[in-house]
């Protein structure tokens, strides 16, 4: 019998770095075929046009699956997910009472980790009664659940801080050739027009200025499928990367295996 779990997390970047976890612990990809998708996620569906307008973008999940287990990787627009989640949920009751596990992954930014948490506990609390006040920790209660803070529950940062980390071990020359290129901006440069970066802006220019070597013309979320960001050899050697993948098997409950 197939048991179902959802992933909730901010964008697309995200999605795309735990779908190729995932893969890596030996998931398959459902390529997208309404025929072949599985009822129980039928009322992800998104309707068209999205709230009246055509050129909104439709969140229907990506789905993995092993023969066990069919896991939801569901984007909630950025700072929306929480109340689009909350959405989803209080009209979708199979969505608590009939999963297995349900978790989120957020960016910490400039916010301390455990602050990120709240506004989650909070709404998530009227769904599943056990789930985790604090950072990186799994309630194995049924279904289990969990928020992991990107880059490692304990520092400010995003996803790219993460993605940093695994590209000084997967392809430490472009990375290095890529920070020269970036340094003829002057700081004073880079927070003037028309550039303004934000904080972390820094990590997003470093690793989309590789991705344009590994991939021209494609976007992170292509280069994050296809290239070696997330590979056994960057979860064995970035130990932020080994927790996130500790925290979705604990999540998940499952034991690792070699694709």
């Amino acid at each position: 019998m197939v048991k179902y779990a959802i992933i909730a997390l901010e964008g697309n970047h995200d999605q795309a770095l735990v779908g190729k976890l995932l893969k890596v612990l030996g998931f398959k990809s459902f390529e997208g075929k309404e025929s072949k998708l599985d009822p129980f996620w039928k009322k992800f569906i998104p309707p068209y046009p999205k709230k009246g307008n055509l050129y909104a973008r439709l969140n229907m999940p990506s789905i993995l699956f092993n023969e066990s287990l069919s896991v939801a990787i569901y984007v909630g627009e950025g700072s929306n997910l929480a109340e689009n989640l909350d959405d989803i949920l209080s009209i979708n009751p199979e969505y608590y009472t009939d999963l297995i596990a349900l978790g989120i992954i957020a960016d910490a930014d400039k916010e301390n980790p455990e602050k990120v948490v709240v506004e989650y506990h909070q709404i998530l609390l009227n769904y599943f009664s056990n789930f985790p006040h604090k950072p990186g920790i799994v309630d194995k209660n049924i279904p289990r659940t969990g928020i992991y803070v990107l880059p490692n529950n304990i520092s400010q940062g995003v996803l790219d801080t993460l993605l940093c980390e695994c590209g000084e071990i997967a392809y430490p020359k472009y990375m290095a050739r890529a920070k020269l290129y970036l340094n003829e901006f002057y700081e004073e440069e880079k927070i003037s027009k028309p550039l303004k970066w934000k904080p972390f802006d820094d990590k997003k220019a470093l690793i989309a200025t590789v991705v344009s070597v590994l991939k021209p013309g494609k976007t992170n979320t292509v280069s994050i499928n296809d290239n070696d960001w997330i590979s056994h050899r960057t979860i064995e050697e970035v130990e932020s990367l080994k927790q996130l993948q500790t925290f979705l098997m604990e999540l998940l409950d499952l034991t690792e295996t070699n694709d």
